[in-house]
């Protein structure tokens, strides 16, 4: 099993496969020892099957090039990461990842005032909670995630009555179509949202990065491990905001996939209207992971949004279809050689998007596109609020 160790990426993300006794294992960085991915050798060569872990249930390939030498890793049929037989060299900035959670102790006192509070979660009507207690929110929210009843849902919002399936955003690098559902997004995990909470997306230019796995040992014992990552330019200016943590009740929603091989992500979508129990107002400070917050690169991205506006500032009529978007656009040269450098980008950050350029002698030019559902609104969202202001502007 030794030929297969080594370091393998995706982006800034990082998996360390070693042979730790007879077992081959597979960890991210701030994963305690003897709670890897357990990888078990199949019948087809160089393939295994993933144990345990938050990809339990996939299987990996082991990628070699005609001269038999190891170059990567596929995991499903989503997830391609690179091969290094060496660490990668420590990074100028922190990368937010490896993060473990401040330790909690639950003594009979801290529980019973948490079981109180709980009566009044599942009794709640959307109010905001009177949260008094001495211990951090933090606490309460892991305390309410044991009980496996709710989904929790953070947001610089804190007036939302009842939740729409209208997505406002976009998922990047979904190949799945996991992250691109047209519903109500939120996860079982107290502390993950909190970041969705606090962040200030409008405010930060780029992506955010961020997500919590979860690891077992062979007694069964469990830790999460969290990564939250910013536009790195925007680490010492204070991107945050006052926030609110909302707890919603679980029923209506489902556990999304990890790859549509196999396997479950930390993810739920309800994909009908939902209204919360309760609502917890957020502050930065109560964000456990604030100051490990890491950074990384978006130059690329943000020339993909700026290439995007001037395409979108060039449509002069759409075809708004259900699943699909006809773009006229007011075409030059120059704007060809945007659009011709706009689609690749777009296909690398929203891999299940489609593109076609009509040259219609009475028509004119069109460009057509079709995605997943949530790109697709995000994406008429903005060509409809264009097409509107050209009309305020024209009287």
């Amino acid at each position: 099993m030794q030929p297969y160790e080594g370091y393998f990426s995706l982006d800034t993300f990082l998996i360390d496969v070693r042979v730790r006794g007879d077992r081959l294992t597979a960890a991210a960085p701030g994963v305690p020892e003897g709670y890897e991915m357990l990888l078990e050798a199949t019948s087809t060569p160089h393939t295994f099957n993933i144990l345990r872990g938050p990809m339990a249930g996939i299987t990996a390939v082991f990628q070699h090039n005609d001269q038999g030498e190891l170059t990567g890793l596929k995991v499903g049929d989503e997830f391609e990461l690179s091969y290094r037989q060496t660490p990668p060299p420590a990074p100028d900035i922190p990368t937010g990842q490896g993060l473990r959670p401040p330790e909690m102790v639950l003594d009979a006192g801290k529980e019973a005032d948490f079981a109180a509070l709980l009566d009044e979660v599942m009794g709640g009507d959307g109010r905001f909670l009177d949260y008094t207690l001495p211990y951090p929110k933090h606490e309460f929210l892991r305390f309410l995630a044991a009980q496996e009843m709710f989904i929790f849902h953070g947001s610089p919002r804190g007036d939302i009555d009842e939740f729409s399936t209208r997505r406002t955003s976009m998922e990047l690098k979904d190949k799945s179509g996991r992250g691109n559902v047209q519903g109500i997004y939120g996860t079982h995990d107290g502390l993950w949202p909190l970041f969705f909470a606090v962040v200030n997306r409008e405010k930060i230019p780029g992506s955010i990065r961020n997500g919590v796995q979860f690891y077992q040992n062979d007694d069964g014992d469990e830790v999460g491990v969290y990564n939250f990552s910013i536009n790195q330019e925007w680490l010492d200016k204070e991107p945050w905001r006052s926030g609110t943590l909302y707890v919603l009740p679980r029923k209506t929603f489902r556990q999304m996939p990890m790859t549509a091989a196999g396997g479950l992500s930390n993810e739920w979508v309800s994909e009908v209207s939902v209204k919360p129990l309760v609502r917890l107002a957020i502050e930065p400070a109560d964000f456990p992971f604030l100051a490990q917050v890491g950074g990384h690169d978006d130059s690329e991205l943000i020339n993909l949004e700026v290439l995007g506006r001037q395409i979108t500032q060039a449509v002069t009529a759409a075809n708004f279809g259900a699943d699909c978007l006809g773009m006229k656009l007011d075409y030059t040269g120059e704007l060809g050689e945007k659009v011709l450098k706009y689609v690749p980008l777009v296909q690398k950050y929203i891999p299940t998007a489609h593109f076609a350029l009509r040259f219609e002698p009475e028509a004119g030019v069109w460009l057509d596109m079709s995605g997943p559902p949530a790109v697709m609104q995000v994406m008429r969202d903005r060509v409809e609020k264009h097409l509107n202001s050209l009309l305020v502007a024209s009287g």
